[in-house]
């Protein structure tokens, strides 16, 4: 159409009759304790498979190394400029871990078959 200007994007009034305030709410808690949900974590799905050991492994690994470098680069903040070898050696097991997970997801996606 021409002319005419921009259509809305809605169908209807935007408008409500009603406002939030004046809705009654839900309670918050059950008014019969038997009735609150249960606290026990719910069983594992069937089909959900437990994380290998390798990826497990790669992330224990990964983590401690990243945890070093963070030592390391709050270390270099506060002026220090010699680290001692253990500590470049955790350092070095980001790239280590991260390798791992790696060789782990191809070992992973080698066993799913063709």
């Amino acid at each position: 159409m021409v002319g005419a200007g921009p259509r809305p994007a809605y169908p209807g009034p935007v408008t409500s009759s009603e406002s939030a305030a004046s809705r009654p709410s839900r309670a918050a808690t059950p008014a019969d304790p038997s009735d609150a949900p249960s606290v026990r974590p719910k069983a594992r799905p069937a089909g959900l498979r437990r994380a290998p050991m390798v990826f497990r492994i790669a992330m224990a690994l990964f983590c401690v190394g990243g945890s070093a470098l963070l030592v390391v680069l709050v270390m270099f903040a506060s002026g220090t400029r010699d680290f001692p070898l253990w500590l470049w050696l955790l350092v070095a097991l980001a790239p280590v871990g991260l390798l791992v997970g790696a060789f782990g997801v191809r070992k992973a996606g080698l066993s799913l078959g063709p």
